[in-house]
């Protein structure tokens, strides 16, 4: 795409990080897979019991491995009546110390099209999550190069997006947010005046379920990253 095929329709592009740029949430599934084995003994329910004390526990942790292994203990010591022994304990840290160490697996065709977009378009990186543990993924992704502007949320909601939006000076109908999460990633930016490209994952988190609608004016749904640079063209 040459500058004279760019759509000026748009000043700027957002990218989402996990699971739109790299894997996440496999890691929290296969790591809830564990927790599930090690306490199946004593609940048949240890899903709904977790997610409820996960959401319970977003006003304090935030979102991240730790948040979600500090959760993974708390619903251990409440289903065990305060009886689950160390070893347990023990091993609920030492998963999230291999989650938190584990290689970032850069998506299919990630690179390339950000490559190809950062040519055209001001690029930002808006993730949410903790801090440390997002600087580490965008320092050993090499994607940082792509993008003008990095921002790291606590939370991503129509406040968060107007408050950065504000910051560079980007009007909200000039920007188009892609991601994978509908709740955090393209609702907030269209209920502003944005755009959005959905590109689901294979895993989404409970708490970050809605309904697609595919009727929706304010944002589309692509297949893979590779087919943003075709969709803006026709756009």
């Amino acid at each position: 795409m040459t500058r004279k095929q760019e759509n000026n329709e748009f000043e700027a592009i957002g990218f989402d990080a996990d699971d739109t740029l790299w894997e996440n949430e496999t890691l929290f599934y296969n790591a809830q897979k564990i927790f599930n084995e090690v306490l199946g003994n004593y609940n048949d329910n240890l899903d709904q019991k977790l997610l409820k004390i996960e959401k319970q526990n977003i006003e304090y942790y935030g979102y991240g491995v730790k948040g979600f292994i500090l959760s993974l203990i708390e619903t251990a010591i409440k289903l065990s009546n305060k009886k689950v022994d160390n070893d347990t304990i023990n091993t609920f840290l030492n998963l999230g110390k291999n989650m938190l160490s584990e290689p970032v697996k850069i998506l299919p065709g990630v690179k390339s099209n950000l490559r190809m977009l950062s040519k055209n378009y001001k690029l930002i990186l808006i993730t949410k999550g903790d801090l440390l543990d997002q600087e580490r993924k965008i320092e050993s992704s090499g994607l940082s190069k792509y993008f003008t502007h990095i921002e790291i949320v606590s939370e991503k909601n129509k406040t968060t997006y107007t408050r950065i939006l504000n910051k560079y000076k980007i009007n909200p109908k000039k920007f188009l947010m892609v991601g994978n999460s509908l709740k955090s990633d393209i609702l907030p930016v269209t209920e502003i005046g944005g755009k959005g490209i959905y590109i689901p994952y294979q895993l989404t988190w409970e708490l970050e379920k809605v309904d697609y609608d595919p009727k929706s004016k304010g944002y589309v749904q692509l297949d893979n990253i590779s087919l943003i640079r075709a969709w803006l063209e026709k756009t």
